[in-house]
């Protein structure tokens, strides 16, 4: 799981209702979710997206243990608003993005990000959609 850099001081700014809804629009391999969850009441809830669909299988067991208090959706938070309204939520009360590149995307070759190790020329964070960077330069 990804080690978030100032995980406490975020989560104590963004928390203001521990029974609220609550969004995080980059939810890459959890670390920022969980502690999310852990923070949050029984009442609270969350709702994770991410454009990176291996992001989201490979969550699945790790939110297990927090059943319907956690959603995850692939998708870009750019649609944060039409996903909240096709799962009825019409108010957040805090919405956290940590952009940028993942370690696990640099980590793999294949997923054409790193700079340390050869592969294709990929760099979707979405692999589902669009052109490959070897795509637009070829």
């Amino acid at each position: 799981m990804h080690i978030p850099v100032l995980l406490n001081e975020t989560l104590d700014l963004l928390i203001t209702n521990p029974a609220g809804v609550y969004i995080d629009g980059t939810l890459g391999r959890g670390g920022h979710s969980v502690e999310i969850l852990k923070r949050l009441s029984p009442e609270g809830r969350l709702i994770g997206l991410d454009r990176d669909a291996e992001a989201i299988e490979q969550t699945e067991a790790l939110f297990k243990p927090f059943g319907e208090r956690m959603t995850r959706i692939h998708g870009n938070f750019a649609g944060m608003r039409e996903f909240c309204r096709q799962i009825g939520v019409t108010q957040v009360d805090g919405v956290l993005l940590d952009l940028g590149v993942s370690s696990p995307q640099l980590d793999v070759a294949e997923r054409g990000f790193s700079f340390a190790k050869e592969g294709p020329l990929d760099m979707r964070m979405d692999r589902t959609q669009g052109r490959t960077v070897a795509d637009l330069v070829n």
